[in-house]
């Protein structure tokens, strides 16, 4: 026994036909203009990320100089005591 499968053909085919639509300017400006301008996100971050670890190591070197500062002054005081 043999199985035919036979699909309705379709006398009225029609053809769609697409319009192109105009693109709107984007907003974003293009990378090498941020480069050649210094505003690339990239650099800020850069940026952003330096200043912090100095300001960082800034602080810590403040740190240990009270530190050395105060110990400097205790082992005087604490010798004339005794």
């Amino acid at each position: 026994m043999k199985t035919v499968l036979t699909t309705p053909v379709n006398s009225k085919q029609t053809t769609q036909t697409s319009q192109l639509i105009p693109t709107s300017p984007t907003s974003v400006e293009n990378p090498s203009t941020w480069m050649r301008d210094g505003y690339s996100p990239t650099e800020i971050i850069l940026a952003a990320a330096i200043l912090i670890s100095l300001s960082i190591g800034g602080i810590a070197r403040v740190i240990v100089a009270i530190t050395g500062l105060v110990k400097t002054l205790v082992r005087p005081i604490s010798k004339k005591t005794k």
